[in-house]
Parts: C-alpha cells; structure tokens; sequence
C-alpha cells in the first residue's frame, strides 16, 4: 500500500483550475472529471473563458455520474474518495481545483492525532455556526434556498445546536480506515439529500456522530 496520494475533482464545464505546491512531487497525483480529455498525463484541458492550458500536474481519471448535477459530483469524489484511491493508499488528500494551496506533507500529517482519522482548518471567517453559514449561502445564491432551508429545518428538528464549530473544506486530508469510510457515506448522505454545500453538514457529522477530527495549525 502506497503512502499518500493528492486529488481534485472538475465536473460539467471547465473553470478556474490552479496546481498546488506539493512537498514532494513524486506522490501519485489524480484529477478525476467527465470534461471532453483523455485519460492519462500531459493532457490539453479546456481552460475557463474557453482557453485551454497544459495540464502536467495530475493524472487524469475519467469518471461519468451523469444522474448527479456537476457540483454533487464533485462533492461525491471529495467526499467518498474512489475506491481504488481508498484501497491503495494509507492517506489521501482532497484538493479544490480552484484555490492554489500549498501542501507540506510531512507538517500535515504531523497534525492528524492519533485518534482522528480526519485534518481540516478551521474557516477562515467569524463565522463559527453551521445555520449562520447555511444563511450566508443563501444569500451568496452557492445552492437555492430550498435546499439549504430544508437543512437547516432539519437540525432544528434534531436539536442541533448553535455555533459548534465550522470548517473549512477546500482540502481535506485523511487516514484511510473503516471507520472513516462509514463516516464519509453518512456525510455523503447529507449532502445527497440536502445541500451540496458539504461546509454546512459537516459540523452536523461531528456532533451526531462523535467523528473525531483535527485542526491543521499554521505552522510557527
């Protein structure tokens, strides 16, 4: 079983599309799409404003899920993690094509503690609520109001408190185990039948279900 393995994930139409600073280039790096390329490396991608640009930093894996709408898609590879990623490696992360994050592999797994299988930060605004971030959506039009409202209706129905934390999920980092494969279906199910905004389930996840995570800290 390999180590580590870094992955992103584009869906329905090209769009802003940034390569990360990696610590170590020679960890296995995968994009997984349904955008018009072949698979393999060194591939011509169809750039944002129709522009197309050499992609020579992943691999591309072709996947069609055409029964879910592009950003479910996108959420339902981030979230489950492909089988044959799960299975051959020990960790994975997950990396938002869009934002041009920079990964020291050795520091993030120095953060993931013994008892998580599980490295997020936290987000990057005030905002420390899930209902106050599912708001904040709405406004932002980043999924339609029934949705969210259909959501958020059913954590009042459970009870779910008020400001208990929130993340941020533009990359995830995680230890391939059992128990984290259950808790990855039980927040693809939220977001299945909810929202696709993933940010606002998951501190719903973590309170229900007791899924143990840990914070990346910025480095000193």
């Amino acid at each position: 079983m390999k180590k580590l393995v870094l992955f992103t994930a584009i869906f329905g139409k090209p769009r802003r599309f940034n390569f990360p600073t990696i610590s170590d280039m020679s960890v296995d790096k995968f994009c997984f799409t349904d955008l018009n390329v072949s698979e393999g490396c060194n591939q011509i991608m169809p750039g944002k404003k129709g522009q197309p640009f050499l992609n020579d930093f992943y691999q591309i894996k072709k996947m069609k899920l055409n029964h879910l709408t592009p950003m479910k898609a996108n959420r339902f590879v981030k979230i489950c993690i492909p089988d044959e990623l799960f299975d051959n490696y020990e960790y994975s992360i997950y990396s938002d094509a869009k934002h041009p994050f920079t990964f020291d592999f050795d520091y993030m797994l120095s953060c993931l503690e013994p008892e998580s299988d599980f490295l997020i930060r936290r987000h990057r605004s005030k905002r420390d609520c899930a209902y106050d971030e599912g708001l904040y959506c709405i406004k932002r039009k980043k999924d339609t109001e029934a949705n969210i409202m259909k959501l958020l209706n059913f954590y009042k129905s459970e009870d779910f408190p008020t400001y208990v934390g929130l993340y941020d999920a533009g990359w995830v980092l995680r230890r391939h185990t059992k128990a984290l494969k259950q808790y990855m279906k039980l927040w693809w199910e939220l977001v299945y039948n909810y929202s696709e905004r993933d940010q606002i389930s998951l501190p719903y996840l973590v309170w229900k279900y007791g899924m143990k995570i840990s914070l990346w800290k910025r480095p000193v």
